[in-house]
């Protein structure tokens, strides 16, 4: 059985970081793939992942993000800004001595993953993210959108207050990452929803805190997994995980500079799109139309899978990989 690496603790950008590391040495691999997690999740999430890319000869790197898991969680907001997320990406490269990479990223990491054609197109094989499509800057700041679309108790907004949501979280942590870690029910049919995240007005919050035979979906996470993540947030806690949405405004901001309003889009890095069909919260159709801004642009639909693509679906999202990450490689700058 496939033991997760034990992390290397990587010095970069002002703080350390947990590597997961496996496969051949940077120098000695077909290329080196580096894998960003989201939230409320560890580098354990790609567990299922680093093997079968290290066995194909690939140089894995699966860190804990910066506020997660071992690595440090500095506990200023601004601490995890875009630009500064975009920063770790670089410095672990650079600390491997690796000018370029593919990057795979799912939610929080897929969103990072976005915005590096923009921060480091330089240092980019090609991008690859599952669950969270590609959201070009839009004319109105984040939270004022969600607010208007959703009400105040839709749980991105709810998150911008420090505190509230990190007591209910952390009061008891073994039933929060049970709630976050559910998977659809496939018989539910259309609309049966994504898991946790099945909830029409997006209120997760209210929804943990009632009854958990009314929470939406299954769970799928073996006791033995499911401990990993309890552990690892009882002891690190959610308020630096949080902040990462408490800069959300502040990045569609600097966003600007990239992409003013008026100027025509289009990114050179390849990309590789993976929705899921049941996800609640980023349902398939947010990905329409996304091809318009890439000028190498592949898109997969996994059938009957939630939020948690990589660890519900495994065995498709290795071999989706696989392929995407064979028909780039003859045509990758070393």
């Amino acid at each position: 059985m496939f033991a997760f690496p034990v992390p290397e603790m990587v010095e970069t950008n002002g703080i350390r970081l947990a590597v997961h590391r496996a496969g051949p040495s940077p120098d000695r691999a077909k290329a080196v793939v580096l894998l960003l997690h989201g939230f409320p999740d560890l580098a354990f999430t790609w567990r299922h992942q680093v093997p079968v890319l290290a066995g194909a000869g690939y140089c894995v790197l699966a860190p804990d993000l910066r506020g997660f898991g071992r690595s440090d969680k500095p506990q200023d907001r601004s601490a995890y800004g875009m630009e500064i997320l975009a920063r770790d990406v670089t410095g672990l490269l650079d600390h491997y001595q690796v000018h370029r990479a593919f990057v795979i990223g799912h939610d929080w990491g897929a969103l990072i993953n976005w915005s590096l054609p923009f921060y480091c197109p330089d240092r980019l094989h090609g991008i690859a993210n599952l669950n969270i499509p590609f959201l070009p800057r839009g004319s109105i700041a984040p939270i004022a959108l969600f607010k208007a679309a959703f009400g105040k108790q839709m749980y991105i907004v709810r998150f911008q207050e420090e505190g509230p949501c990190e007591a209910i979280f952390e009061q008891d942590m073994a039933r929060t990452m049970a709630f976050f870690f559910r998977k659809p029910k496939i018989h539910d049919g259309a609309g049966g929803g994504g898991g946790a995240f099945s909830v029409p007005d997006l209120d997760l919050v209210s929804w943990l805190q009632g009854p958990c035979d009314k929470w939406p979906g299954d769970d799928f996470l073996p006791e033995r997994e499911l401990a990993v993540y309890v552990e690892a947030f009882r002891e690190g806690g959610m308020t630096a995980p949080l902040h990462y949405y408490r800069n959300m405004d502040a990045n569609w901001r600097d966003m600007e500079r990239f992409q003013p309003a008026g100027k025509a889009l289009l990114v050179d890095s390849p990309a590789l799109m993976i929705t899921a069909d049941k996800d609640g919260v980023c349902p398939p159709h947010l990905a329409d139309g996304k091809d318009a801004f890439f000028t190498d642009y592949r898109r997969v639909d996994i059938k009957d899978c939630g939020h948690w693509t990589q660890q519900e679906k495994p065995d498709e999202v290795n071999a989706i990989l696989l392929e995407w990450l064979g028909q780039s490689l003859p045509k990758i700058k070393k």
